[in-house]
């Protein structure tokens, strides 16, 4: 996972069987926080509806996006519904918190409890993070079930992607998409006949 990208070490991984295919899922934690508050930014991307609502480029929005869902929001910010709805949110989560003393993680059930110099924020990045291993998990038994007498396998799981050695006749590559979008998720596949070389589908 942590190989560099740059000095050709990833050529000495390749497929056993055709070729690799990675599936990137975009704008993961974003668009997870975005169905933790029911919220649908339609055919845009995260990144497109925040740069179109802030009048900025999209290379800038993915990088404040990410700052304001993990240190809060910006008070310039304040007024696109997203960060809104964000923003209620995590005074929603520390109110409970600070009311049971602890708050229960969707889909896993784990229980955050004295958590080390705990604050709203942080307090909503371990609800976020939790539910994106338990998403993950998810994601993975339903491929696991799909591959099931196949050849094609799993080779690689990095927090937002999945790293496939694809075997061409099993012919299952539309069933393992539909498991992201099972989940509401979209996804950008590249492909290559080692770990080095991966191209767009």
């Amino acid at each position: 996972a942590a190989l560099a990208k740059d000095n050709g070490c990833r050529k000495s991984f390749i497929p056993e069987n055709n070729r690799f295919i990675e599936i990137d899922i975009s704008a993961y934690h974003p668009t997870l926080a975005a169905q933790l508050i029911g919220y649908d930014f339609g055919n845009e991307t995260p990144y497109e509806y925040f740069a179109r609502k802030a009048e900025i480029e999209v290379s800038e929005a993915k990088i404040l996006m990410f700052k304001q869902l993990y240190g809060g929001i910006y008070n310039e910010y304040k007024y696109i519904d997203y960060f809104q709805l964000i923003e209620e949110h995590v005074n929603k989560l520390w109110l409970e918190y600070t009311n049971n003393g602890y708050i229960n993680c969707s889909i896993s059930g784990h229980k955050i409890t004295d958590v080390k110099d705990i604050n709203p924020q942080k307090l909503f990045n371990y609800t976020l993070q939790n539910l994106e291993t338990s998403t993950n998990v998810l994601i993975l038994w339903d491929i696991i079930k799909l591959l099931k007498n196949k050849k094609t396998k799993i080779v690689l799981y990095t927090y937002d992607s999945i790293l496939l050695d694809y075997y061409n006749e099993d012919n299952i590559l539309e069933s393992i998409k539909n498991v992201f979008k099972k989940h509401k998720l979209k996804t950008k596949l590249t492909q290559g006949d080692t770990y080095d070389k991966m191209i767009n589908m």
